[in-house]
């Protein structure tokens, strides 16, 4: 079949992938990260100490796993594309600890 410009139009297959998400299930999401957003700037204005950083890793963990399971569709996507994802962030994950155990162990000690 040929469209007015006269190019094919591409077969769809049932096979090319995840269903797309409903819109509500989408909205939600973006609230959801729409409220960690304001968390991140909440603890920006909240002195914590060392607790600011791991805090705010926190926060920005948990957007990442939001954005990875449901805007890249990990959830319902190949295994392959799964494992793949994971041990990407779990890169990540060592990356941050290694950071974080370097950033803590160059803080004074108090003495009282």
């Amino acid at each position: 079949m040929s469209n007015v410009a006269g190019h094919d139009q591409p077969q769809r297959h049932d096979d090319d992938g995840p269903p797309p998400s409903s819109l509500g299930g989408d909205l939600g999401v973006l609230a959801a990260l729409f409220v960690l957003l304001a968390a991140t700037i909440a603890c920006a204005f909240i002195p914590m100490g060392v607790g600011n950083m791991i805090a705010s890793l926190a926060i920005a963990v948990a957007k990442a796993l939001l954005v990875m399971v449901f805007y890249m569709r990990l959830k319902r996507d190949a295994p392959l594309l799964r494992i793949v994802a994971a041990t990407g962030f779990a890169f990540l994950i060592v990356l941050i600890v290694f950071t974080l155990a370097d950033v803590i162990t160059r803080i004074p000690l108090l003495t009282s």
